[in-house]
C-alpha cells in the first residue's frame, strides 16, 4: 500500500515541540489573562467609585447652600452668588474636561457670540459616548439638577408648590451646555481677519469687535422654544471653572439690570450664580482673556433648571 499524501504534510514527532505549549507556558498564559482581567475589574471599580464621589460633594455642598437666600433672590427677580462651591479639584476636572472637548473637536464655535469670540459650546445631555468625555460634568448636572430642585421644592414646607418659585422644579430633568474660551483661537481669528500679527494685536489691545449684548431674559418673552413648545426654564444656574490668575478684565461673566442699576459678577473659579429665567433681566459678558498664565481659557457650565409639567 502507498503512503497516504496528507502523511507527507504531518510534521516528524521532533518538530512537534516548538509548535505547543509548555505545562508552564499555559500556566503564564492564563495567569496574564487573569491579571488584565482584574486590572480592567479595578479600573471598573476606580470609575464608578469616582462616580459616587463626584455626585456626593455635588448633592453635599448643594445642600449646605442658603435655601432662603435663594427664595429671596427669586422672589424679588434678583440673582444670589456663592463662591468655592464645589473646591478647586472637582473645578479643575471640569476645566480640564471642557478643555479636552476643545482639543479634541467635540465643541462648536458659537457664531452667537461673534466668529472671533472664540467662545465654544456644546450642550450636556449624558449618555454612554459624551460621558467618556465629560464625565465630572456630567455628574455636577445630574446631581446639582436633582439636589437643589429638591431643597427648593421643599422650602414649600410640604405643599405642592414652592415657597420661593410659586411651582414646583422638575427633579429629573433640566437642560444643561458647556461654553469653553480660548484665547488662542481668537487671537488666530482676529490675525485671519485683520491682517495683523500676532504682536500687533497683543499691542492694541483692541476688542472693539466684542460687542456689548443688549440686556434679556433666559426665557422669551411668549415663553416659546425653538419647536414652538412652552419654555419650561425657570432656574438658571451658572458654575464658572476658570483658572488662577482668572479677574474681571479677562470677562466672561453675567451683569444683571434692575431698576436701572447694572450689578456685574466676574467668572471667578468655582462661583455659583443663580437667577430666575425668565424674570431676571441679564447680558453675559464677552471673553477676553489675558497675554499671561491664567489667562488662557475658561469654561463655565450652564444649567436651567425646569418647571415640573408631568
Amino acid at each position: 500500500m502507498e503512503r497516504p499524501a496528507a502523511l507527507s504534510e504531518v510534521p516528524a514527532a521532533d518538530d512537534w515541540g516548538g509548535k505547543t505549549q509548555s505545562t508552564e507556558e499555559k500556566v503564564e498564559t492564563m495567569k496574564k489573562g487573569e491579571d488584565e482581567v482584574k486590572q480592567q475589574a479595578a479600573a471598573l471599580i476606580a470609575t464608578q467609585r469616582d462616580s459616587v464621589d463626584a455626585l456626593t460633594l455635588v448633592r453635599k455642598q448643594i445642600e449646605s447652600l442658603p435655601v432662603d437666600e435663594m427664595g429671596t433672590a427669586f422672589a424679588s427677580s434678583s440673582h444670589a452668588v456663592f463662591d468655592d462651591v464645589l473646591g478647586d479639584d472637582m473645578a479643575s476636572k471640569m476645566r480640564s474636561e471642557a478643555q479636552s472637548m476643545f482639543d479634541n473637536n467635540k465643541l462648536e464655535l458659537d457664531i452667537g457670540a461673534g466668529l472671533t469670540s472664540a467662545e465654544y459650546a456644546s450642550a450636556i445631555k449624558g449618555g454612554q459616548d459624551q460621558y467618556l468625555d465629560c464625565p465630572r460634568s456630567i455628574e455636577y448636572v445630574v446631581s446639582m439638577t436633582r439636589h437643589l430642585s429638591a431643597m427648593i421644592n421643599k422650602s414649600g414646607e410640604g405643599s405642592d408648590e414652592s415657597k420661593s418659585l410659586g411651582f414646583r422644579l422638575d427633579e429629573a430633568a433640566s437642560m444643561a451646555g458647556v461654553r469653553f474660551f480660548d484665547r488662542k483661537a481668537r487671537m488666530s481669528s482676529l490675525a485671519l481677519l485683520l491682517g495683523k500679527t500676532a504682536e500687533e494685536l497683543e499691542e492694541s489691545h483692541d476688542n472693539s469687535d466684542l460687542n456689548k449684548k443688549e440686556f434679556g431674559f433666559v426665557v422669551s418673552e411668549d415663553g416659546k422654544i425653538d419647536d414652538g413648545k412652552n419654555d419650561l426654564r425657570r432656574l438658571s444656574v451658572l458654575y464658572f471653572t476658570t483658572p488662577d490668575g482668572w479677574d474681571e478684565e479677562c470677562g466672561g461673566g453675567i451683569t444683571f439690570e434692575k431698576d436701572g442699576k447694572e450689578v456685574s459678577v466676574a467668572a471667578k473659579n468655582d462661583r455659583l450664580v443663580l437667577f430666575s429665567s425668565d424674570k431676571c433681566s441679564h447680558r453675559m459678558e464677552p471673553w477676553v482673556g489675558a497675554n499671561r498664565e491664567g489667562g488662557e481659557s475658561g469654561s463655565v457650565v450652564i444649567t436651567h433648571l425646569v418647571r415640573y409639567s408631568r
